[in-house]
């Protein structure tokens, strides 16, 4: 029986083309790169966020729904996304409130600066120890997590989301 498989993947492997290796390399890289990271964003879906104190203040505010994006200044695909929710701002199509900038491991001056530069409109959370990105296991940047009104995980997720504007305004609207 082994036999008979073997030949047949031997057979099914001289059939194909380079650019069928190089999709499936690709493919096989992304599962075992960010297939842990998925499955573990995955089981934190429905877990209760308890709020801690960030900044002199709770953090995600308790009983609103929240939008976390968490980000660096030095991350091309966490400006791609902030200027994405910057320019759903900017025409109105959602509202910045409850929309929060999580920024990771940078001191305020570099924060407000680039927040300056780029002139994004929204609050900013300083998260300098990780102490908010440990409690949600975020590896990666831009991740962006959904809490619900009871303080659940609605959903999160890392790198670009290119549904991530009608995501957000289906969660914040409903």
């Amino acid at each position: 029986m082994k036999g008979v498989v073997l030949r047949k993947l031997v057979t099914w492997i001289k059939k194909r083309k380079v650019s069928d290796w190089i999709f499936v390399i690709i493919i096989i890289f992304a599962l075992f790169m960010r297939g842990p990271g998925l499955l573990e964003q995955y089981k934190q879906q429905g877990n209760k966020l308890t709020p801690i104190v960030l900044n002199g203040k709770f953090f995600p505010p308790p009983q609103t729904k929240s939008v976390l994006v968490f980000w660096a200044s030095w991350c091309g695909p966490c400006t791609i996304e902030l200027n994405r929710i910057h320019s759903a701002i900017e025409k109105k199509e959602i509202l910045p409130i409850n929309i929060y900038a999580v920024n990771l491991g940078e001191s305020s001056d570099v924060v407000n600066k680039v927040m300056h530069e780029r002139k994004f409109k929204l609050p900013v959370i300083l998260d300098e120890r990780g102490v908010l990105a440990n409690l949600l296991n975020v590896r990666a940047t831009p991740t962006i997590v959904f809490v619900d009104e009871s303080g659940k995980i609605n959903w999160i997720s890392s790198g670009l989301s290119p549904s991530l504007i009608f995501r957000i305004k289906h969660f914040l609207e409903n």
